[in-house]
């Protein structure tokens, strides 16, 4: 059986058992162990994963002095997806109107939602000692950081640096053969956890915003099969529906977990694998992604914002649409290592728009993790095609036989 419907299929039967147990079942902590276990050893996998991936890559690319532009490339085409998600969703939310008719009732004090500083964002790239650093599972920056660094000492080495550099390439190839063992057995993951997922909520807190989410859908679709396909087709003149099947398996993982980070240890094997990318090249690419593809929490957050302001039954100008579009690309820069993006936008969009409420954000926290599943896809989506489209910029894809799909 081919790996992707395996992936489906473990997908089916967790939603078909999570819809018949209850949250008393004595099914939920077997269900929640497995899942978890299995999403803990792949976050553990990440991030020496990206590191030497990434130096092997910045090797590569600067024997080929392709450094700088691949980085301007890749930065530049994950700004322009969220752009356009950010207009997506304000464009949506101002046309379909997700917000109007909702009761706003008593608001609690709202949480505190922590946005760093742009000095200490800048700060916290450069890794303070090695033990904090190797500590460090939660942001990418300083891993891309420190990989340029050390390919940095290897290239200025040269043949002295030999053995170190035959080294990471054999750390590498092994931390990559174990990850295919794991990703091999991520249907029973996928299967418990939806399972669990599902076995332990209720569908009676979505109800009352079941417009908003349906609406966040349809611009995560308008998204990935509209925007990301033309994107695909005219720079690398791929069928791109063939790139989405490649990455399903993948996009499987980033709905059920909702977790960007640890979405890249099957990407990475999908692009190439599946898609005939070779590693040295696509991987520095990739890993930029983990932290800057957040299209699809742009999509999110322009919708939640015309949601709540129309909850308020404050209009928005299509001049300040605009502002909000490009604040949330702005604001999209410094969430390496936060998870829950679209909300974290949102809160900080409110708190720079002063006709909006700075609380409002409050209205949606209850749906955030349905929310949160769906943007993942996006950004996930966005990061295998813009890691595809390098790779082939940059002449480092093959043809291969479409019949495996890990």
């Amino acid at each position: 059986m081919k790996y992707w419907v395996k992936m489906i299929a473990a997908l089916v039967m967790g939603l078909v058992i999570g819809t018949y147990i209850n949250p008393d079942s004595s099914f939920i902590i077997p269900l929640k162990t497995i899942g978890i276990m299995f999403f803990r050893i792949l976050g553990f996998l990440v991030f020496p994963l990206i590191l030497f991936s990434t130096v092997k890559t910045i090797l590569y690319l600067k024997a080929q002095r392709r450094v700088f532009l691949v980085l301007i490339k890749s930065i530049g085409y994950f700004l322009l997806l969220t752009i356009i998600g950010a207009a997506i969703g304000v464009v949506l939310g101002d046309v379909l109107e997700p917000g109007v008719g909702i009761n706003i009732k008593q608001m609690e004090t709202p949480q505190v939602i922590h946005y760093p500083k742009t000095t200490d964002f800048l700060v916290n790239i450069v890794p303070d000692n090695v033990f904090n650093f190797l500590k460090s599972t939660k942001t990418v920056y300083p891993v891309i950081f420190i990989a340029y660094l050390i390919a940095i000492g290897i290239g200025l080495a040269a043949s002295k640096a030999e053995l170190f550099s035959n080294l990471i390439t054999s750390i590498d190839e092994t931390l990559h053969k174990i990850n295919l063992i794991i990703l091999e057995f991520l249907p029973i993951g996928i299967f418990t956890y939806i399972g669990y997922l599902l076995g332990t909520r209720t569908l009676d807190f979505i109800f009352p915003y079941l417009k908003l989410i349906l609406i966040v859908i349809g611009g995560a679709f308008l998204h990935i099969f509209i925007v990301q396909t033309i994107l695909i087709y005219i720079t690398t003149k791929k069928n791109p529906f063939v790139v989405i099947h490649a990455v399903l398996p993948t996009l499987i993982l980033s709905g059920v977990s909702a977790n960007r980070y640890i979405s890249y240890t099957s990407l990475v094997e999908n692009i190439e694998h599946n898609l005939g990318a070779e590693r040295d090249v696509f991987t520095f690419t990739t890993g930029i992604g983990v932290a800057m593809s957040l299209s699809g929490a742009a999509v999110s957050a322009g919708v939640m914002t015309l949601f709540i302001a129309q909850a308020y039954g404050l209009d928005l100008s299509v001049y300040l649409q605009i502002i909000i579009v490009f604040l949330i690309t702005l604001f999209s820069l410094k969430l390496d290592g936060t998870f829950k993006g679209g909300l974290v936008i949102l809160s900080v969009v409110l708190s720079h728009i002063v006709k909006l409420p700075q609380e409002g954000y409050t209205l949606i926290i209850g749906i955030v993790p349905v929310l949160l599943q769906i943007e993942t896809v996006v950004n996930i989506m966005g990061n295998a095609t813009i890691s595809y489209i390098i790779a082939k910029s940059e002449k480092g894809v093959s043809d291969v036989p479409l019949k495996q799909f890990i």
